[in-house]
């Protein structure tokens, strides 16, 4: 009987990894994905009359807000899943049982920082026109996918977020 339940347990566990799995999947599609194919695909660039009119003080507000947008980002980023799992591993074995985690962190934090810088530089290669930071606007995905992941990290994750005490509890078997 023990044995059962103990098998029930781990196929419970092994379902709330892969629906979680799901939802990371899904947020990155929303928070990333969504924004880079409605700019690209539908065709939102500033024209050059709409770049011409736009002030060179408002390129780079909206410049500034990006990059606020993209540290506080990575200061959540860097707080929730690296220094978290520094200050529960200080103990020697317990950094050796989270060796990959901590890695798997790392790698994730520069792919952001890769995203963040990538996503600045080929625009600016290929929308600009020569006309500098002129082609951000507040929908661009420079502004919107940080604004996004912060937006969907407060709204789930947040101590104070909508869904935040009913994934606590779906994330705790």
């Amino acid at each position: 009987m023990k044995r059962y339940l103990i098998s029930e347990k781990l196929v419970f566990m092994k379902f709330w990894n892969g629906f979680g799995t799901f939802w990371i999947i899904y947020l990155l599609f929303f928070a990333i994905g969504l924004p880079l194919v409605i700019h690209y695909a539908g065709d939102h660039h500033q024209s050059d009359y709409q770049m011409i009119h736009t002030s060179a003080g408002k390129a780079f507000i909206l410049l500034g807000v990006g990059t606020v947008l993209w540290f506080i980002v990575f200061i959540y980023y860097i707080k929730q899943f690296l220094i978290n799992l520094l200050f529960i591993g200080i103990d020697r074995r317990v950094v050796k049982q989270n060796a990959k985690t901590i890695v798997l962190t790392v790698v994730g934090l520069l792919l952001l920082i890769a995203l963040a810088a990538g996503i600045l530089v080929y625009t600016y290669i290929y929308e600009s026109r020569g006309y500098g930071w002129r082609y951000l606007y507040f929908w661009h995905p420079y502004i919107l996918i940080p604004g996004s992941f912060i937006f969907y990290f407060g709204l789930l994750l947040g101590a104070k977020g909508v869904f935040s005490k009913y994934l606590g509890k779906v994330v705790k078997p």
